[in-house]
């Protein structure tokens, strides 16, 4: 019986002294707690800011290893019914992108999808958020800036408009789609033409995919294209699409400064000679347009010449018609001639120079085949050696001149020149 007692007491003792160390134990995990619960707080704070501004990055500068499937299943609608208003406008923009530009029936089909993606294939699609309208919503003000101008909200006039910026400013968008499969035509139509990363989740590429094999089915896109973008058999179209091609395509800034802005000179100047004649309609033929600033001389760093786009100088060389000139092949796979520098010590980029938009390159001057101290700007979509009257290739450098002053084209790419008016390009600013 006293054994017993004493193995109670015993058992008693050794459960006060549990009872001790737990609570001890429980003091020591409530400190750990109170010590450490500001710290995890402190780290999900940080994560959450960090995730904040990520997410607050615009969704057309995303830079991931992999573009976001987006789910595999083909964007549905009434689009396949042969009936339907949209099916026919679709029919209508394959007809047209086959028989002016050339284009096989899968860059067709990936134009088509993406038309869907953007827009549902609705040219009075807006979203006003974002200041952007129409099939493949182009920028109309804002923060994507204005490449529709005018142009009129039906789908004849948008696919005008698409026609027009794929044989000029978007040339890129349909050269990159020669002989291209359906992944680099959807690669290139979002690039060039959309301006997204091609990276960006917001492509949705398998759905985007599984839509263009559907659009390919659908509308029995089983043909070849030859594309070629300098080619004279390309067609621009009767419908005039006025300004809208005039515009910048990226709407985040990637390190590179653009491709359609500015111009050859800054501050005041006239347009001395217009395109495709001196006079515009009228005249001897003229392949480029001349830039005169007001106080222009042969070494004032007022008649400087500046790049119109970031590029690599291609030539360097004097000419009998153009005097001294240097052409630029830019990053839209453009070509950009200055003429009549005063001397190739002058133009001050030698072949092979990366070069940025705006920078100093050359001067005005007056050799060659020139009456007054200007520098002549032409641009060649096909050819770095095209330049002369009639060559393939040339365009208008009001099509591809942002902020080309509008007055002096009276219809589409003719420019008229100009020796009273004076304009001022400091105030002809980028709307990016």
């Amino acid at each position: 019986m006293a054994e017993e007692n004493n193995k109670a007491k015993g058992t008693g003792g050794s459960n006060v002294i549990g009872a001790v160390k737990a609570g001890k134990k429980f003091k020591i995990a409530i400190s750990l707690i109170s010590t450490l619960a500001p710290i995890a707080l402190g780290v999900f704070f940080v994560i959450v800011v960090i995730v904040a501004v990520t997410g607050a990055t615009p969704s057309s500068c995303f830079d991931t290893n992999t573009a976001s499937g987006g789910g595999g299943a083909a964007i549905g609608g009434d689009w396949k019914n042969a009936n339907s208003d949209k099916h026919k406008a679709m029919q209508y923009a394959a007809d047209e992108f086959k028989n002016k530009l050339h284009m096989s029936g899968t860059n067709i089909a990936a134009a088509l999808a993406i038309g869907l993606r953007e827009s549902n294939f609705d040219p009075a699609a807006v979203n006003p958020a974002g200041h952007v309208i129409g099939l493949w919503q182009w920028g109309n003000g804002g923060a994507n800036g204005n490449r529709y101008g005018n142009t009129q909200t039906t789908v004849e006039g948008q696919v005008a408009l698409a026609i027009k910026e794929l044989t000029s400013t978007h040339v890129k968008a349909l050269s990159s789609m020669k002989d291209a499969n359906l992944a680099d035509s959807l690669d290139a139509w979002d690039m060039y033409f959309e301006g997204l990363q091609k990276s960006d989740p917001q492509r949705k590429v398998e759905k985007i995919t599984a839509t263009a094999q559907e659009v390919q089915k659908v509308f029995n896109l089983n043909f070849d294209g030859h594309i070629d973008a300098g080619d004279s058999q390309i067609d621009n179209g009767g419908n005039t699409a006025n300004s809208g091609s005039n515009s910048d395509m990226a709407i985040c800034d990637t390190g590179v400064s653009g491709t359609t802005s500015g111009l050859p000179v800054k501050g005041k100047y006239r347009i001395t000679g217009g395109y495709p004649n001196y006079n515009g309609e009228t005249g001897a033929a003229h392949y480029g347009v001349d830039f005169q600033t007001i106080k222009h001389t042969e070494d004032g760093e007022e008649s400087d010449v500046y790049s119109v786009s970031d590029g690599t100088v291609v030539v360097k060389t004097p000419s009998v018609v153009g005097g001294n000139y240097v052409v630029i092949k830019n990053t839209d796979g453009t070509y950009a001639y200055y003429g009549h520098a005063p001397s190739l010590d002058s133009i001050v980029v030698k072949v092979g120079d990366q070069v940025k938009k705006g920078q100093h390159i050359s001067h005005e001057g007056q050799t060659g085949e020139a009456t007054g101290i200007h520098v002549h700007f032409g641009l060649n979509i096909k050819d770095q050696n095209g330049w002369g009257i009639a060559s393939k290739g040339l365009v208008s450098p009001a099509t591809y001149l942002k902020n080309f002053p509008k007055q002096l084209v009276p219809k589409d790419g003719v420019v008229n020149s100009d020796m009273s008016t004076v304009f001022d390009a400091s105030e002809q600013k980028d709307d990016k």
